[in-house]
């Protein structure tokens, strides 16, 4: 009797065994489609798009066609960032335990898209000469619209990367490629300045034809994605989340070191948005037309479509989190020589040989930025795997909402900021008589427009790099976590095969 009880025992450890090395195994399982990497790119390609085109045109198209001042501007993006960091508390606890058909996270990126779509669409078509006060209710409220969708969308969007596919090197690829995309992203507003400029038609219906062309692309791209992708992550089940709790949530997050060195590198983006809350003027005031950022972004965006390509290459010799602290701090160097050279460093008459200074500089700055995408997003996996690690259940909304709500505060300075230095200089964009803009020739103005342009980078960027040299997921520590790891995901499995059974 004893010896079939023993023989019993040794058969269900070798299944065990067997079911845990099949589910080892399947780490290296491709799951993603070309239609699926399709989807997940596209969906954020739109979004990319119209975040770059809004962050360089929204600011400048408010004040000089809606006159929307510096202040009404500032008041209601500092108003509604501050409402909305409730909602954005929320969203993430909200999306963890959400249980659908679906998906746990792929319902928002389509429940999302109405409120998106009048927070960006409105603004563009509001009537000239509203008073101030009707300016700052109607921002507001398109502000915080747009907020609450945002919260829930880019934390759904972000989180569904860490659950289409188990294996983290078909992951690291999807991220390598999106961010390749991405690349395009950022050119394609780089070419509206052009239409400003050649286009002979008012000024004010070529950027509202510009917002009006991305944000079609964002409805049409988020759509495809919704229909497309799939969760495949094995989740908590519901015990599982409500042993885990509220608090033990809230302490687990909290006290997670990595999270909150990303939180604080997250911040220091402040110092870009900052920079480029100012583009349009600086183009136009100091460098005389805004085509010229077109054309400076046709040759600023090369370096990243043949640098990207190594990634994983250099992320296998230096680290995953050494590479991405080495790339921000790079950037921030070369910005900071760049602001001290200055924009016209051959004269104020050598306006072709400034222009051919200001687009190597930018190169250079710019010359990792797919490094840096790419690292950001990888290090937010490892993040994730390293919360699951800890705690055994999945919590990357509830992490994200966390991370995207320093995004959001660090968005919110960069709105004050640009708008207080613009108002502290008493900036005034001068027109001819037709109504187009011509370039401003105060110097005090062009200065302070300047230092905003290329020294806010510089600080934001270098201080990014020191801060991820805390984070703590790296060498031995994360290939521990990631052997560790598969056998907690491999015991669900059996844990679920058995409640089946």
């Amino acid at each position: 009797m004893q010896l079939a009880e023993n023989t019993k025992a040794v058969s269900e450890q070798t299944a065990d065994s067997e079911k845990i090395q099949r589910h080892l195994d399947q780490q290296n399982k491709q799951y993603l489609s070309p239609k699926h990497y399709v989807a997940y790119i596209l969906s954020g390609f739109g979004d990319t798009n119209w975040n770059s085109f809004v962050n360089k045109e929204a600011f400048y198209f408010a004040n000089v066609f809606l006159g929307v001042s510096a202040k009404t501007w500032t008041l209601a993006s500092t108003v509604s960032g501050i409402l909305d960091s409730i909602d954005n508390a929320l969203s993430g606890l909200i999306i963890d335990r959400t249980r659908t058909r679906w998906g746990r996270v792929r319902p928002y990126l389509l429940l999302t898209l109405p409120f998106w779509f009048f927070s960006a669409f409105t603004q563009w078509i509001l009537p000239s000469g509203l008073p101030q006060s009707t300016l700052f209710v109607l921002f507001f409220l398109f502000n915080y619209v747009g907020s609450i969708a945002n919260s829930f969308y880019n934390t759904s969007y972000q989180t569904i990367l860490y659950n289409i596919t188990p294996n983290v090197s078909e992951r690291n690829r999807l991220i390598a490629t999106d961010a390749y995309a991405d690349l395009l992203g950022v050119w394609l507003p780089s070419l509206f300045p052009v239409f400003v400029d050649f286009l002979n038609i008012p000024t004010r219906y070529v950027y509202i034809g510009g917002a009006v062309f991305f944000i079609a692309c964002v409805l049409i791209f988020r759509t495809f994605g919704f229909f497309t992708l799939r969760e495949r992550m094995p989740l908590a089940s519901r015990d599982e989340m409500k042993q885990m709790g509220l608090i033990q949530t809230f302490k687990t997050v909290g006290t997670c070191r990595p999270m909150w060195v990303l939180i604080i590198k997250n911040f220091f983006a402040v110092g870009k948005q900052t920079g480029e809350k100012v583009q349009n003027f600086f183009w136009i005031n100091c460098m005389g037309k805004l085509s010229l950022s077109s054309i400076s972004g046709l040759f600023t965006g090369l370096p990243s479509y043949f640098v990207l390509p190594l990634a994983p290459k250099l992320t296998k010799k230096f680290g995953l989190r050494n590479l991405a602290a080495g790339s921000y701090m790079f950037c921030g160097i070369c910005y900071f020589i760049m602001w001290c050279v200055g924009y016209q460093p051959f004269g104020k008459d050598k306006l072709i040989l400034n222009f051919i200074w200001i687009v190597f500089a930018l190169t250079c700055c710019g010359a990792v930025n797919s490094i840096q995408r790419y690292c950001s997003t990888a290090l937010n996996g490892d993040l994730y795997d390293y919360v699951e690690w800890k705690s055994g259940v999945r919590n990357e909304a509830t992490i994200t909402a966390a991370m995207g709500y320093m995004t959001m505060i660090s968005s919110a300075v960069a709105n004050i900021l640009g708008g207080v230095i613009i108002d502290s200089i008493h900036f005034v964009q001068l027109k001819d008589i037709t109504g187009k803009v011509i370039p401003q020739t105060d110097e005090a103005m062009l200065a302070g427009i300047w230092a905003v342009f290329a020294l806010a980078p510089a600080i934001g960027r270098f201080m990014k790099g020191v801060t991820l040299l805390f984070f703590n997921v790296h060498g031995k520590t994360r290939e521990t976590m990631m052997y560790e790891l598969a056998k907690i995901r491999a015991a669900k499995t059996l844990d679920s095969e058995a409640a089946d059974e």
